[in-house]
């Protein structure tokens, strides 16, 4: 076949890798910078069977306009190159909140030799030996596979949706956001994508039409810091303090319920401690810094992180480092919520990372001078926390939205 594949930034040039190995002639375009592969005019004047474009691009984009063939999703060409079946069991995480938490906690108690791949990078169990770092685009899961040694199992996070080669499938949040240029919603494209797989379960608060949809609620209950577990054969609890926080108590739920389906006791999430960006507690020199700085960041996750230093550090002075590091093509974490954390929190001071211009950094300066708050602008989320230091709040809130 010869296939046009769209989006090189975004896995497209993994995926159209895969394709030619597999003796199918490719272009590639970079829909976003233009930069490699061919020109969009150029590929008006070719003909082919079929493109792959994700599910993010606006779908007025010219070239789907003009051509007018079949076109398929990166998560459904990766469904269409996977057939590594010595990968087994395949739990796929989607949603917009709580991906890496739930997958972390999962593998932490999950038997044998396995691959963990979310935002923070690829790690391989139970050594714990770091393999690299891919991005959660739907095609990194064939680069992550690569990286296998034995038969083991894989648990990876994946952007806007599943591709349907899971054993498996978590969606961690029914929170949505407008994609393709406001033209679909996130949380529509991965439901949709639900069905592909065989199991599907679900957080509290929502429903999900699917003959293998399982909420976790039915499952796992939380009553302070106790988790109680029931399922066949499987029953127990555990304890975390964790689960006193609502960022950790929905993914400790999720984790706990994958492992009963998967037929493994979940008893061991008990050790499962917070995650470096997710509620992390640092001292240093005499500041408490939370640290927030994730790629869920949000304005709910914001208040989580103040209410937990406030239980840390009851009535210390805060110093509120917010923003964004670099822009996003999905969501971002916007003006209007930055806004809303600085209202809710109330802080002395706040450091601001504009790192993403659609971020209205005057606009968020000139509310901070409303309210009487002195506020400053940061790099990087490194110098947000230099800065801090020199301040005399020795409470630190990191909630910076990041990639790294």
């Amino acid at each position: 076949m010869r296939i046009l594949v769209l989006d090189s930034i975004h896995g497209g040039k993994v995926i159209a890798d895969h394709l030619s190995a597999h003796g199918h002639v490719t272009d590639l375009i970079d829909v976003y910078r233009n930069q490699e592969g061919i020109s969009p005019d150029l590929a008006r004047t070719r003909v082919y069977d079929l493109i792959i474009a994700p599910v993010h691009l606006d779908p007025d984009y010219s070239l789907l306009q003009y051509l007018r063939i079949p076109v398929i999703s990166h998560h459904a060409a990766v469904r269409w190159l996977f057939t590594d079946h010595a990968v087994s069991p395949v739990i796929e995480i989607t949603g917009k909140q709580g991906k890496s938490t739930t997958a972390a906690a999962l593998a932490s108690i999950m038997p044998g030799e396995g691959l963990l791949h979310t935002s923070a990078g690829v790690v391989r169990y139970p050594s714990l030996e770091q393999l690299g770092r891919y991005s959660i685009t739907p095609a990194s899961i064939l680069q992550v596979l690569s990286e296998r040694s034995s038969d083991c199992w894989l648990i990876s996070e994946v952007s806007l949706g599943f591709c349907g080669i899971g054993t498996l499938g978590i969606l961690t949040s029914f929170l949505d956001y407008p994609v393709a240029q406001g033209k679909r919603r996130a949380l529509a494209l991965k439901t949709e994508q639900a069905h592909l797989v065989k199991q599907v379960l679900i957080p509290p608060g929502g429903e999900l039409v699917h003959d293998g949809c399982i909420p976790v609620s039915e499952l796992v209950s939380v009553s302070g810091t106790r988790a109680c577990y029931q399922y066949g054969d499987l029953s127990g609890s555990f304890v975390n303090p964790l689960l006193l926080l609502p960022g950790y108590k929905t993914p400790l739920m999720l984790a706990a319920g994958a492992a009963l389906l998967l037929g493994y006791d979940p008893a061991g999430l008990s050790d499962f401690s917070a995650l470096p960006g997710r509620m992390e507690v640092t001292k240093d020199t005499g500041y408490t810094i939370i640290d927030n700085a994730n790629s869920g960041t949000c304005h709910s996750t914001t208040l989580d992180a103040y209410r937990y230093g406030r239980e840390i550090a009851k009535n210390e002075p805060v110093t509120l480092i917010i923003g964004q590091e670099s822009a996003s093509v999905c969501e971002n974490f916007s003006t209007h919520e930055i806004c809303a954390s600085i209202s809710d929190i109330n802080p002395r001071d706040v450091i601001l990372i504009p790192g993403d211009e659609r971020i209205m950094k005057e606009e968020i300066i000139q509310y901070c001078a409303n309210t009487g708050i002195t506020c400053i602008c940061a790099n990087s989320t490194e110098e947000g926390i230099r800065r801090a230091k020199t301040l005399n709040n020795t409470l630190i809130l990191l909630s910076v939205k990041r990639w790294k």
